[in-house]
């Protein structure tokens, strides 16, 4: 463990990419047109804005088409929370793991931030499956509002997160320097996406996804303890 102190990291983070490969390939199937500039329809849900994009999203309700959207984004919905405890555990352990061998404060900070993470992202699914409970009645408004408020939590929370990384990475030697920049990526699009959602929106969690593959793949190869990170 010692010349490999992000292991446990690492494990985790195999865990999510598994994950993620999974609910791709559960994920729904398009019906219906999705908003422009989105390409996937559950991203398109999570960001969703308004009564009319979500039947439309799942349009035709009470036909087999629509349930079958609808049965399929409750299974993604119902298994993200085993992906969001894989995912979550890698932010968290990553930094308790760079704080303790920096011994900067700072990054219990950054651990802290995962923990509001995963929090934001329960919330969001429990929005998410009760809307999907309540198509056929039209009923979700308040729902609609709080799912807004819970994904842009989660998203922004995971853009600062990995910002947050960026003095770490800063220190570090070779090829994992490119955590300075890939760090920087997710936070502009984060607030692109803010302004202008749909391909920003797919963009920003494509520059996610390609984040946590680079804390797994650097939590995963042989390193000597890093050069002490300035906060």
């Amino acid at each position: 463990m010692k010349d490999r102190p992000f292991l446990v990291s690492g494990i985790l983070g195999l865990g999510a990419i598994a994950m993620t490969l999974l609910l791709t390939v559960v994920g729904p199937r398009l019906v219906s047109p999705l908003p422009d500039g989105f390409i996937t329809p559950v991203l398109a849900f999570e960001f969703a804005e308004t009564g009319d994009e979500i039947h439309q999203l799942f349009a035709p309700i009470g036909r087999p088409e629509g349930d079958t959207v609808r049965r399929d984004m409750d299974l993604v919905n119902r298994l993200d929370f085993i992906y969001m405890a894989l995912y979550a555990g890698l932010m968290f352990t990553f930094a308790m793991t760079v704080a303790r061998l920096t011994e900067h404060r700072f990054y219990y900070l950054a651990a802290a931030v995962a923990v509001g993470v995963l929090a934001a992202d329960i919330l969001e699914n429990s929005q998410l499956l009760s809307i999907t409970g309540h198509l056929a009645e039209g009923d979700f408004g308040d729902q609609l509002a709080r799912l807004r408020l819970f994904t842009w939590l989660k998203w922004g929370g995971l853009a600062l997160y990995f910002f947050m990384l960026i003095p770490y990475f800063s220190r570090t030697g070779g090829w994992s320097r490119a955590g300075e920049f890939l760090g920087a990526i997710p936070l502009i699009l984060g607030v692109l996406a803010y302004i202008d959602r749909g391909l920003l929106s797919e963009l920003f969690a494509l520059s996610v996804g390609l984040m946590f593959i680079f804390l797994t793949i650097y939590s995963l190869r042989r390193a000597p303890q890093p050069i002490a990170a300035v906060a």
